[in-house]
């Protein structure tokens, strides 16, 4: 299914991370590789990194984040794996600099529609 961002070995099997900085489309398959991962029986967990609802706004159009991938938590859920966890992880800015200009919106392909 493809490398993953990173693993970490234990004494109980793997741990496989994924860190998403693509769109939503991204996201899902990283979901997905992990997921896949731990039914093979190659990983015993798995954690899927996203950006918090508030850092949407400071972020280039159309990256995967923990709002749009909510909606899916059930379908995630329903998934029978006889042992492991799969994660996502929401993750927040520290602060904000108003030296920084923030990342220009486009209007190409969805954005700004």
């Amino acid at each position: 299914m493809g490398n993953l961002d990173a693993v970490l070995e234990t004494e109980e099997g793997v741990i496989g991370f994924e860190w998403e900085t693509g769109n939503i489309s991204s996201s899902h398959r990283a979901a997905n590789k992990i997921i896949h991962a731990m039914l093979k029986g190659g990983l015993i967990g798995g954690i899927l990194v996203v950006p918090a609802e508030s850092m949407r706004r400071y972020l280039t159009d159309r990256i995967g984040n923990i709002t749009e991938l909510r909606a899916y938590f059930p379908v995630w859920s329903a998934v029978n794996i006889n042992a492991g966890v799969f994660r996502v992880v929401a993750i927040e800015y520290d602060q904000l600099d108003s030296n920084v200009p923030l990342i220009p919106k486009g209007r190409d392909g969805m954005a700004m529609r």
